[in-house]
């Protein structure tokens, strides 16, 4: 009877974690995504959900480096700001890249840090992004069928 209520705020639960792992809060998106395999929801829905939350999560740290002030976020990403001084150039020029591996654990959320910061295109960093972020989940969800 509640089956309908339990899939529909389940989904939201992974959306919310997934968004909030790719921002630069450190969370495991992927164990989640895992379960919920596991656990018999539906992959092509999981993969839709985590995939989309995941993608806007890293979109909303590369804006608030893009649209940011540099003074705040100083204030609160001090050490993170160091090292992308030394990339900033290389974030222009090999955006596509860093873009596609924002889905890696810990540089991820810098390398969408460092997009903003560059100013990489929109539309550009949101493909790439997509794209990485799908390919990681695409590969969880077949993993998870086989163990």
């Amino acid at each position: 009877m509640f089956d309908f209520l339990y899939s529909n705020v389940s989904y939201l639960g992974l959306f919310i974690v997934c968004f909030l792992s790719s921002t630069l809060l450190p969370l495991a998106s992927e164990a989640f995504v895992l379960g919920f395999t596991k656990l018999n929801f539906n992959p092509t829905l999981v993969l839709i959900i985590a995939t989309l939350g995941n993608t806007l999560g890293s979109l909303s740290t590369y804006s608030l480096a893009f649209l940011g002030k540099k003074k705040i976020l100083e204030k609160y990403f001090k050490k993170s700001l160091k090292k992308l001084e030394k990339w900033d150039t290389n974030f222009f020029k090999f955006g596509a890249f860093f873009a596609f591996f924002t889905f890696l654990p810990l540089v991820g959320d810098i390398f969408a840090l460092g997009l903003g910061f560059a100013k990489y295109p929109f539309f550009k960093s949101v493909f790439f992004i997509l794209l990485g972020k799908l390919s990681r989940y695409i590969f969880i969800i077949f993993l998870s069928s086989y163990f």
